[in-house]
């Protein structure tokens, strides 16, 4: 049964939901991204980001892409160092015709950068 103590909302939301409200501002320091860079990614406005990371639980939508983006980073995490990752994503790459792989992901093209892992684990050459 749902601890009482938990907002009634999110009692309404699966208990997995809530688990990613925890990580919401671990998952954003760890790509170390400011709120307004991170709050484009999810997208959500920066007042919603800081709701979720003050406790607030997530919508359906916002968890699962939460959930999309930590798959996303650590499958990143695995070709690039951790600490280069946030450095990383924010800087201008030829793989992506000049656009930083933030704004890859932002417009909603994050199928490029799961190809590049692909290439990277399978040793295709590009």
């Amino acid at each position: 049964s749902p601890d009482p103590r938990l907002p009634t909302l999110a009692r309404m939301v699966s208990p997995d939901a809530y688990v990613k409200v925890i990580s919401v501002g671990v998952l954003r320091k760890r790509l170390k991204l400011k709120q307004p860079e991170f709050a484009r990614l999810v997208p959500i406005s920066q007042r919603s980001l800081a709701t979720l990371e003050s406790g607030a639980p997530p919508t359906p939508a916002i968890a699962r892409r939460l959930t999309e983006l930590e798959r996303l980073m650590d499958a990143l995490s695995e070709i690039i160092q951790e600490e280069s990752l946030g450095t990383w994503l924010q800087t201008p790459n030829d793989a992506f015709d000049g656009l930083k792989p933030i704004e890859v992901i932002d417009r909603g093209e994050a199928d490029r950068l799961w190809e590049m892992i692909y290439d990277l684990r399978s040793g295709i050459p590009s």
